[in-house]
């Protein structure tokens, strides 16, 4: 095979599905706090806005594969994206601890709570996502020189390691293969996925294909709701071992989701259009977005405002929106300066 060494122009369709796996990481961390709460009467709502919502972060690894597996990575080039998301990861981990000292929250050595991190839950993301910069010229290689029929039969396999088996031990406490699955690690695959549906894939399925992905993702919300209660119930606590982003329900929904959302940018926010504008607006905050926004729900909670704060069906996405907006607008303020602008990178 001829290997793919073109930089594919900006796809709008994937700037909105960027937004949306903006929107609903942030309806994640405003449910998080009601998720431990199983015996309120709204913690249904908490329960199906995090299922609808936990596509978010393989979506953001599979938009990432979309648009790094066509290029040919040097080192110096993994050093300038390790450094986009070191400098950013060090900056918000200090401005978070300072937001702990200032809420009470004394904690000592901050250089080895960096390095062990992450300090704020979200941060994990960044973590992982160094980690899985350093092997972009082994997955740029598998998806330019493997066959799409062998890179399928490989994403199988990586499926049973990466997903089937962790719920299994996870349910079970054992597993009935003792084979060494360490080397199909999640993060990775989900990046292969995401580059071979959206190479092999129209942005725009058939009208069936297309329903059938809308409706996949309904389905599969719909059992990871229904599957978290049954573990909640049985165990008497809540439980997010269907939550989890190795979750086989959560990784399916994802297929589902990125197809539906792809085909969702190309024919809701065309080219040109003041949709498209829009949505290009709030793509170049995303990631200062997902850096900050806990921050403002921090702050907002400060004054009594969360997920409670109207009957949560509703409070949850609202408050969602709200915070998404603040932080946007916050984040728009903090490019402009000089300096700044580096750890709330486009």
């Amino acid at each position: 095979m001829t290997p793919i060494a073109t930089t594919p122009p900006r796809d709008h369709a994937l700037d909105t599905m960027r937004v949306v796996a903006t929107l609903l990481v942030i309806v994640i961390h405003v449910s998080a706090k009601g998720f431990g709460l199983m015996g309120e009467r709204n913690w249904w709502a908490v329960n199906a806005w995090e299922s609808v919502a936990r596509v978010a972060v393989p979506l953001f690894f599979m938009i990432s594969g979309a648009l790094l597996l066509t290029r040919a990575p040097t080192v110096a080039a993994i050093g300038r994206r390790e450094w986009r998301i070191l400098l950013p990861l060090a900056a918000w981990s200090l401005l978070y601890l300072l937001w702990f000292r200032h809420t009470g929250q004394r904690q000592d050595d901050w250089l080895a709570l960096i390095v062990n991190g992450p300090v704020a839950g979200h941060l994990w993301y960044l973590y992982a996502l160094a980690g899985v910069y350093v092997f972009l010229p082994v997955l740029v290689a598998f998806h330019q020189h493997v066959a799409p029929r062998t890179q399928l039969f490989c994403l199988l396999f990586w499926f049973i390691a990466a997903s089937v088996v962790p719920l299994e031990i996870a349910l079970t406490g054992r597993r009935v293969a003792g084979i060494d699955w360490a080397a199909l690690h999640l993060y990775p695959g989900y990046m292969a996925v995401g580059a071979l549906l959206y190479h092999r894939l129209p942005a725009v399925p058939r009208r069936l294909h297309l329903a059938f992905a809308w409706a996949a993702w309904a389905l599969l919300a719909l059992a990871i709701a229904l599957a978290t209660w049954w573990r909640s119930h049985t165990l008497a606590q809540a439980n997010e071992a269907f939550y989890t982003y190795s979750s086989p329900l959560v990784l399916l929904a994802s297929l589902a989701a990125f197809v539906a959302l792809r085909a969702l940018g190309a024919t809701w926010a065309p080219p040109g259009s003041r949709r498209m504008r829009a949505v290009a607006w709030f793509a170049a905050t995303s990631f200062g977005v997902y850096l900050i926004h806990v921050w403002v729900l921090f702050a907002l909670e400060t004054v009594g405002i969360d997920y409670r704060y109207v009957n949560p069906w509703f409070g949850i996405p609202l408050l969602a929106l709200c915070a998404a907006s603040g932080s946007a607008v916050l984040v728009r303020g903090m490019q402009a300066i000089p300096g700044v602008r580096a750890i709330v990178p486009r």
